[in-house]
C-alpha cells in the first residue's frame, strides 16, 4: 500500500501542471507586492466574515466590493491567474483519483 501511495505521489509531483505551480508559488512567495495584496485579500475576507456574523449587512457588502476589487487586481497578473487555474486543474485530478480509489475499494468490499 505504501508503494502505491508513493507512486501516486511521484506521479503527481512529476506532472507539468504541478511543476509549474511550484515555480509560480516560488515567484508569488518571493514577491513582496503580491504578498501584500494577498494579505489584504485575506484581511478583507476576515472583515466580511465578521460583518456577516454580526448581521452588519451594509458593512458586509462594502467589504465584499473591496474584496472583489482586490481579487481583480490579483487576477490582472497573468501568472496569478495561471496559478489559480492550475490549482483547480490539479485539484480536479485529485478528486477524480479519489473517486476512482473509492470505487475500487467499494467494489472489493461488496464482493
Amino acid at each position: 500500500m505504501e508503494s502505491f501511495v508513493n507512486n501516486i505521489k511521484e506521479y503527481f509531483q512529476s506532472l507539468p501542471e504541478v511543476i509549474r505551480i511550484k515555480e509560480l508559488e516560488h515567484y508569488i512567495d518571493t514577491n513582496a507586492d503580491i504578498q501584500k495584496t494577498f494579505n489584504e485579500l485575506k484581511d478583507k475576507q476576515k472583515q466580511m466574515m465578521n460583518a456577516k456574523e454580526f448581521n452588519q449587512l451594509n458593512q458586509y457588502h462594502e467589504y465584499l466590493n473591496e474584496y472583489k476589487a482586490i481579487k481583480a487586481e490579483l487576477l490582472d497578473l497573468p501568472f496569478v491567474e495561471e496559478y489559480l487555474e492550475l490549482l483547480e486543474v490539479v485539484n480536479n485530478m485529485l478528486v477524480d483519483l479519489t473517486k476512482s480509489i473509492e470505487n475500487k475499494i467499494n467494489k472489493l468490499i461488496n464482493k
